[in-house]
């Protein structure tokens, strides 16, 4: 990650090459970040090999493994290819992310999968006997209505809305920046615990005490 940083992939600001109507193709604008001669395209064969060496001359890593692993990843997200990059694209991290989305969007076939274990070893002052409260959350991408899911976009998208919810009806009426472990969003006093809302969505917690 640290040798696409320094190629300059994810930089943000607006890249010369890319204000002007006339688009430059993926591999023109590598060829810019690597400092390539481009004055004939037709015989600049820019491949792993050849991105590799680049960034050993250039001084982005030092590793020949290093530098591999980075160019497989250039070419893996087409960043090498003699296609035009749109004109949403005005920087190299524009580039990148546009480039990421279109190989790393998961196929019908394809699921991702969420795995969180909490452990918590509790003791007391008055007992010899610890406890142990473990609490496991395994989930997997859905398919609806045809289109594939992501577990991710789950479980970080329904806790926010439960949340956003709750402070719109005015269930939770502590305002200010508020964590999870404020009684007024887990104890069902007034209303449904979030928690059971998270649970009536099919996201499962399985709890255990040792």
């Amino acid at each position: 990650m640290a040798t696409l940083a320094r190629i300059g992939i994810f930089n943000a600001e607006t890249h010369p090459l890319l204000k002007h109507e006339g688009r430059p193709t993926f591999r023109n604008f590598l060829c810019e970040l690597l400092k390539i001669d481009t004055k004939d395209m037709n015989e600049v064969v820019v491949g792993e090999k050849k991105i590799a060496e680049r960034i050993l001359e250039l001084g982005h890593c030092k590793e020949r493994g290093v530098a591999v692993k980075a160019a497989k990843t250039i070419v893996f997200l087409g960043l090498n290819e003699q296609t035009g990059i749109p004109v949403s694209c005005q920087s190299a991290f524009a580039v990148t992310c546009h480039r990421m989305e279109e190989r790393l969007t998961y196929s019908n076939t394809e699921q991702d999968m969420v795995l969180l274990h909490h452990e918590v070893e509790v003791d007391f002052p008055d007992s010899k006997q610890a406890e142990r409260h473990t609490a496991t959350l395994l989930e997997f991408g859905k398919a609806r209505n045809g289109k594939m899911i992501s577990a991710m976009s789950l479980t970080v998208g329904v806790p926010v809305a439960i949340g956003a919810l709750l402070l719109i009806v005015n269930k939770i009426k502590t305002r200010g920046v508020l964590r999870p472990i404020v009684p007024e969003v887990y104890l069902p006093v007034f209303t449904v615990a979030a928690l059971e809302i998270v649970q009536a969505y099919g996201i499962k917690l399985m709890e255990k005490t040792e």
